[in-house]
């Protein structure tokens, strides 16, 4: 009966085991540099739904940048020697509804086409950028940028279906804006092409953009 009772046992000893082995690959959070369709695990929180409405349509905010730094929750901040874009985020608003409320509260210069998820905001020395994660289900991320960043940065193709190159280079202060940088990032591959969660920052190729990373996540894998 004992020797029973021993052989029990170390087969449940083993099932233990293989499963805390191979049975759990899922539960890792976070960045592992590589694409995942995990949630993040560990977004900052923001107040509901109405306590951002209420405070955007009260805030006493003299710029854009100061509003949508009272409204939500930096989540990222991508630094370059030539600018700043800051990465802010909500689950509790969509993106019509935040493009709504930024637009009505500080009048843009321009504002987009909504198009896959995407639209952007126009303001004198910022440009605001709203995209619908890919990755994580209900997350809108709100990216300020500054003209510069913009400018030496970003890949004039993900504008296309939002704003005309024309537009681009009026609001960028040069005649060929899209066509120099177009240029530039054929040439070299490393344009950016917004901030994406897991990988860090999309970029046209094999991009070397890097960030703060307030939280986890660093450059990489982009889409």
């Amino acid at each position: 009966m004992r020797n029973y009772v021993g052989v029990i046992i170390v087969v449940i000893i083993a099932v233990v085991i293989g499963f805390n082995m191979f049975g759990n690959n899922g539960g890792s959070r976070g960045m592992t540099g590589t694409y995942t369709e995990d949630t993040y695990g560990e977004l900052p929180s923001e107040p509901s739904r109405g306590e951002i409405i209420d405070n955007i349509n009260n805030s006493d905010a003299s710029s854009i940048e100061e509003l949508i730094e009272q409204s939500f929750p930096l989540l990222d901040t991508v630094r370059t020697d030539q600018g700043i874009s800051k990465i802010y985020m909500t689950q509790e608003l969509t993106l019509p509804k935040v493009a709504e409320l930024l637009e009505t509260n500080r009048t843009p210069e321009e504002v987009s086409q909504r198009n896959e998820g995407k639209q952007v905001l126009v303001y004198p020395d910022h440009f605001v950028i709203l995209q619908e994660s890919d990755v994580e289900p209900g997350l809108v991320l709100i990216e300020l940028s500054s003209d510069e960043f913009v400018r030496n940065n970003y890949s004039p193709s993900f504008f296309q279906g939002l704003l005309a190159y024309s537009l681009l280079n009026r609001m960028l202060d040069s005649n060929d804006w899209s066509r120099r940088r177009a240029s530039t990032c054929q040439s070299t591959g490393n344009c950016y092409g917004g901030y994406g969660m897991y990988g860090g920052y999309n970029s046209g190729s094999s991009g070397s953009f890097r960030g703060s990373s307030n939280r986890g996540g660093g450059p990489g894998a982009g889409k």
